[in-house]
């Protein structure tokens, strides 16, 4: 499994859809932030990425989330995120939402090494082993 980052979100009225339960694109948010918050307890912001590898994150090219309990306003979750896998040039993360012990939703994402080429375009270069090393 390596490295975990672990965050909190408080549930406010504005995440909810009218039926009082969080509206599931949140989660996609939400995993999005576990990303980065990931990354940048190894050190890895999106300036350090850009500056030591020369690389723009880790644009998104796959993504689903599993459901299981409803959240609703005032629940206080934790999100769990972690990479599951490495690839030569992706890696797969998965993020686990809990509210005091209570499984309510999964999800994953994944991710290549985002290369700007120099016509501007960003591409899928090879992940060096050291980052890999970080998160072990």
């Amino acid at each position: 499994m390596g490295i975990l980052n672990h965050y909190s979100v408080q549930v406010d009225w504005g995440d909810c859809d009218p039926a009082g339960i969080v509206f599931y694109p949140n989660f996609y948010r939400w995993m999005d932030r576990g990303f980065w918050l990931l990354f940048e307890s190894r050190s890895l912001t999106l300036e350090a990425l850009k500056c030591r590898f020369g690389v723009f994150g880790g644009p998104l090219v796959d993504t689903g989330a599993t459901f299981v309990s409803p959240a609703r306003m005032g629940d206080q979750l934790t999100v769990t995120s972690f990479v599951e896998n490495w690839s030569r040039k992706s890696f797969r993360l998965r993020h686990e939402f809990t509210c005091k012990d209570k499984e309510i939703a999964s999800g994953f994402e994944i991710r290549v090494w985002g290369v700007k080429k120099a016509d501007g375009a960003i591409r899928a270069g090879i992940i060096p082993d050291e980052v890999k090393a970080l998160f072990i």
